[in-house]
């Protein structure tokens, strides 16, 4: 009797194993379906499986904004670069087109859709800006700009995950929560017919937001996106809601880049604001040159009487430039504002097709070197000292290899900021150039606490279900070898 009831004991004591162990591999079939579709909190690309939920979500976010896990390597603008060790978030899917207008203004995971900007009588600008971030611990602002399609969703999700790259990489030393990525979203008269634009939204015709000439509704007011960007500026300078905030970069690429050249080229004079702003000008398919002088003498074409008017030079300003002084007044304050030229080295498109560019040069590239060349024989033989040119090798006109390189990283996140430790570039890059190879540096590409935490709840069941398994095993092989 003793034995059959030792047996029964130790038959009892394995089935209970067998038990707690069946419900431990069932455990991890159910976190693994799990984690294809909720956010665990967590940041790093290992946590993930491709196509899962990104952190964040919520319900009636646009398709296509899931974890992007492949190889892609940042080339595709929907993919992470290779060595940076955080999720990508992918681009939100869009009805319409920029060519026809966008049918609506897509809910941005991770982003607020705000109207409370008033630039004129009852006219709007809408922005859309990161949700949840803390306003009072706010120390900088990205405010990005959209390319030729108008696609602000693209280019706020674009910097946001190259922030979530360099928010783990520790030679930067920043902090995310700190850093809030904000998008104008600049409507033409084609958005209002298809759709996305409201009643009261400020609306353009064509392309005409990105040269700062005057909107053309709604109901005929004359607005330029200079003066609606001015008025973004204010509202995060204000104190009583941002009273942390330190530093506002603007920027931009291909079209966005022009824009923000051509922005930082005629913004109004603010001795307020001036030394806490910077201009990041990725790629841009043209310049607003500052003087009469250009590279290319004889490109061909006949607008040699037009070469130097906006927005290809000083002559024919737009409204919003009356009453800033002559050309070399302007040219003058530009070469004191705070620029970062990011330049793909094998960015060989042509870029802006218009006669006018011709005389910069034959491509992005060579224009951007040839601007370089100007701002030396402007200067003294020198680069301005607050103007500096990355060089980003094995790179063409890609949009996120640009944002997400680690010297323009540094100048977006971190450059200027008191929070940032009052970090200068190296002599060889401030007031020169200098070439990036495109690593992240993201060192042990560890994440903190904050970032990861989301993901230890279920690590800690299964390791206590795992601890339980080991301890019943032992309990029946102990009882096992003492009356066996």
């Amino acid at each position: 009797m003793v034995k059959f009831a030792t047996f029964n004991t130790v038959a009892a004591l394995t089935l209970a194993g067998s038990a707690v162990a069946a419900d431990i591999h069932g455990m991890n079939r159910s976190n693994q379906k799990l984690h294809a579709r909720q956010s665990s909190g967590s940041i790093m690309g290992s946590d993930y499986q491709n196509g899962a939920t990104a952190p964040g979500a919520r319900p009636g976010d646009a398709e296509g904004q899931t974890v992007v896990i492949d190889n892609g390597g940042g080339h595709d603008d929907n993919s992470q670069r290779d060595a940076c060790p955080t999720i990508f978030i992918g681009s939100a899917a869009v009805g319409g087109s920029f060519s026809t207008g966008w049918t609506d203004m897509p809910q941005v995971l991770g982003f607020d859709t705000m109207r409370d900007l008033t630039v004129g009588n009852n006219v709007v600008q809408p922005y859309i800006i990161e949700r949840g971030k803390d306003a009072s611990k706010v120390t900088r602002v990205v405010i990005t700009q959209p390319g030729l399609p108008r696609d602000y969703w693209k280019y706020a999700n674009l910097v946001r995950n190259s922030l979530l790259c360099a928010s783990v990489n520790s030679t930067l030393g920043i902090n995310r929560d700190e850093i809030l990525i904000a998008a104008p979203t600049w409507f033409s008269t084609n958005d209002s017919s298809a759709g996305s634009a409201g009643s009261n939204d400020l609306v353009f015709q064509g392309g005409a937001w990105s040269t700062g000439v005057d909107s053309t509704g709604p109901n005929g007011a004359s607005i330029s996106s200079y003066e609606a960007l001015d008025g973004l500026i204010n509202k995060f300078f204000d104190k009583s809601t941002y009273p942390a905030l330190q530093h506002i970069v603007i920027a931009g690429h291909s079209l966005g880049g022009s824009f923000t050249q051509h922005y930082a080229m005629l913004r109004k004079s603010n001795s307020a604001q001036d030394a806490s702003i910077s201009y990041f000008v990725g790629n841009p398919g043209s310049y607003v040159w500052p003087t009469s002088d250009r590279p290319v003498t004889n490109p061909g074409g006949s607008c040699a009487s037009t070469a130097n008017q906006w927005q290809y030079g000083l002559e024919d300003l737009p409204p919003y430039g009356s009453g800033q002084g002559g050309a070399n007044s302007i040219a003058s304050r530009y070469y004191g504002r705070n620029v970062m030229y990011a330049l793909g080295l094998t960015d060989n498109e042509g870029g802006d097709s218009h006669c006018e560019a011709q005389y910069q040069g034959t491509s992005h590239l060579t224009r951007g070197q040839n601007f370089q060349r100007q701002l030396r024989q402007a200067n003294n033989g020198n680069v301005p000292s607050s103007h500096q040119f990355n060089y980003v090798v094995n790179v063409a006109h890609e949009d996120y290899l640009i944002f997400s390189d680690p010297t323009s990283q540094e100048f977006l996140f971190k450059e200027g900021g008191q929070a940032a430790g009052n970090s200068s570039p190296s002599a060889s890059s401030r007031g020169g150039s200098s070439s990036s190879a495109g690593s992240t540096g993201s060192g042990s590409g560890s994440s903190s606490s904050s970032q990861s935490s989301g993901s230890s709840s279920g690590a800690e069941k299964v390791g206590r279900a795992i601890g339980v398994v080991a301890a019943v095993a032992a309990a029946g092989a102990a009882f096992a070898a003492l009356v066996l």
